[in-house]
């Protein structure tokens, strides 16, 4: 049976939040999870250390550099995060719930070849379920997505000067 393509995106916050939530519902299933985060670096988020403590449960990993308004080689880091998704797309390597977190914003600065992308994500593993999650969801993702989500930004701390906060933002 084909896994389903899901597409959480928009300007708010809580995409990755959403598709963690869907990450709860699959390890009470009894499912194998895969996280990769497309932007996020090395930081200690509460994410990260929550699925720390369970290793066996969940494989995850922070293959980016950090913001994309920082100067740094995130073409770089999106291919190679890119080369570690492959596996798990072509079932090389096994799970049940792959989530592509950020992915949208690789494909949005052009770090990675959108059609090479869409076609890994087409032909995905039987079974495999996909999250991809991020802002600006190119319009291709959205058409050939079994759900799509968009998260709307109505109110946000930061506007009013308030700080991300660890346990909420990160």
């Amino acid at each position: 049976m084909k896994g389903l393509l899901l597409t959480i995106t928009g300007d708010g916050k809580g995409k990755t939040t959403s598709a963690l939530g869907t990450v709860v519902r699959a390890l009470g299933r009894g499912w194998r999870v895969t996280i990769l985060q497309f932007v996020k670096n090395e930081g200690k988020t509460g994410e990260k250390l929550f699925f720390e403590r369970f290793p066996e449960l969940v494989h995850m990993e922070q293959l980016g550099e950090g913001f994309s308004w920082q100067e740094k080689d995130h073409t770089a880091a999106a291919e190679t995060g890119w080369q570690k998704a492959l596996p798990w797309l072509t079932g090389e390597k096994s799970c049940d719930l792959l989530v592509l977190d950020e992915l949208n914003i690789a494909l949005h600065y052009g770090w990675l070849n959108q059609e090479k992308v869409l076609e890994a994500l087409n032909s995905r593993a039987d079974g495999l379920n996909v999250i991809v999650t991020g802002r600006y969801a190119p319009d291709a993702l959205i058409q050939c997505s079994d759900l799509v989500s968009k998260i709307e930004n109505i109110k946000h701390p930061f506007d009013s000067g308030i700080p991300g906060r660890q346990g909420i933002d990160f």
